[in-house]
């Protein structure tokens, strides 16, 4: 071979040696790749992990805790309350057969001692019996007083009265046998003491009208009637 092709075969070399690509960059950018792909397949992972575990807990989350309720306030049985049949708001209570001293008016209700509205909440034995007096079949009402027109002042009054149920049992509610009142019933009574003095001193009851069903237009009359 002589120098001139010798020559030229290096420079021919040479060239091409210049064209080809460095080494060295080569590998550098071959590492990056190498790199990048395995962020990419390491996010596509995390990724798809977070996916099925969110799967997995809407398919299989725990019930939700029930929030703590209140506990339910106890219900009480309470007393009775209807009207005895045949009766209605506002009529006169028929116990005992009395004799009316005068005639039921707002004028005659006015001079009543005492007169309230109430609900009964006890029944027991007389109270304003004296030992020198002829005794009369009466009982002791208990009241949760709801409103007084004259006479009181109290959430209570105990006041004598006609028992429940007199006479001969015939169940006419109209007749003055017939179940006139009971723990529940609302009634509005009026009455005088009965052996004298201040109104709530041994107090009774009256009929003949002066001690009826509560009604609320009727309580409205009283209240008007006892200014």
């Amino acid at each position: 071979m002589n120098l001139s092709t010798e020559r030229e075969l290096r420079e021919l070399f040479a060239a091409d040696a210049a064209d080809a690509p460095d080494e060295l960059a080569v590998a550098a950018a071959a590492v990056r790749q190498v790199h990048r792909r395995r962020r990419t397949l390491t996010v596509a992972a995390a990724t798809t992990a977070v996916i099925v575990a969110a799967l997995g807990y809407g398919v299989h989350r725990p019930a939700a805790t029930p929030q703590a309720e209140p506990p339910a306030t106890p219900v009480m049985s309470a007393p009775a309350t209807d009207l005895p049949a045949g009766v209605k708001p506002g009529d006169p209570l028929a116990f005992g057969a009395a004799q009316c001293v005068k005639a039921y008016a707002p004028e005659t209700l006015a001079e009543q001692a005492f007169a309230f509205d109430g609900t009964v909440t006890g029944i027991g034995p007389a109270r304003t019996e004296r030992g020198n007096q002829p005794p009369l079949d009466l009982r002791s009402v208990t009241f949760q007083v709801h409103t007084w027109f004259k006479g009181g002042s109290g959430s209570t009054a105990v006041v004598d009265m006609s028992p429940p149920t007199a006479g001969t049992g015939t169940g006419d509610a109209t007749a003055e046998d017939a179940p006139a009142y009971q723990v529940g019933i609302r009634l509005l009574v009026s009455g005088t003491p009965r052996w004298g003095g201040a109104p709530l001193t041994d107090p009774i009851a009256w009929g003949c009208g002066f001690t009826r069903y509560y009604s609320p237009s009727l309580a409205t009359e009283w209240a008007t009637a006892t200014k």
